[in-house]
């Protein structure tokens, strides 16, 4: 059911479109809007984590947040087949945040993104529940491939993270590390080109 701060999130989402320079002429569906709020909510505990409610005063400077927030509500607006509004939401997103999630890579919940200046979430990339992801990371394609990332892993800033590979859970990333190898669950990977190095 939509509540009255579901409608405040929605009053405040349409506020951003109208400082940004991405034109919305759409009202916000609010049975999407509520569906992408429950997930959304796991997102912001792994931020304020003894908060009952989602406060619109905190999402405002976790810029963060505002970039997660509008990645799940473009995501169930594609999987709605609705891809313009969806376009739209991830672009403001991007114009936001400073990072991109695209809306067709499938993301669990309790996302958490530390800083996340200059990191992309390529397109159908899956990455399980309680990611942490720092900033400047790259997970994308290669060869027509994109990664599959588990439960509880972490990456640190500035690794990439291409093609058609799986990060088990619980596995650690380190910097700036070109990863092109399956990582087991468990393992710390670091370099370039990225090696195991340790099972934790």
């Amino acid at each position: 059911m939509f509540s009255s701060n579901d409608l405040k999130v929605k009053t405040e989402i349409e506020s951003w479109f109208s400082r940004s320079v991405i034109e919305f002429d759409y009202d916000l569906d609010t049975d999407i809007l509520s569906e992408a709020l429950d997930i959304f909510k796991t997102d912001y505990l792994r931020y304020f984590q003894d908060d009952s409610a989602i406060m619109i005063e905190k999402i405002r400077i976790q810029i963060e947040l505002q970039g997660i927030l509008l990645y799940r509500i473009a995501r169930i607006y594609y999987l709605r087949n609705n891809k313009i509004v969806a376009d739209m939401l991830s672009a403001l997103g991007r114009f936001l945040s400073g990072f991109e999630i695209y809306y067709s890579a499938s993301i669990g919940t309790g996302l958490k993104i530390n800083h996340g200046l200059g990191t992309v979430i390529g397109a159908r990339t899956n990455i399980g529940s309680n990611a942490l992801i720092h900033q400047g990371v790259t997970l994308g394609d290669k060869n027509g491939g994109r990664p599959i990332v588990g439960d509880f892993v972490i990456i640190y800033a500035g690794a990439k993270i291409l093609g058609e590979i799986t990060l088990g859970n619980y596995s650690v990333i380190g910097a700036n590390a070109v990863l092109l190898i399956d990582v087991p669950s468990n393992c710390v990977a670091v370099g370039n080109p990225a090696k195991i190095i340790r099972q934790k």
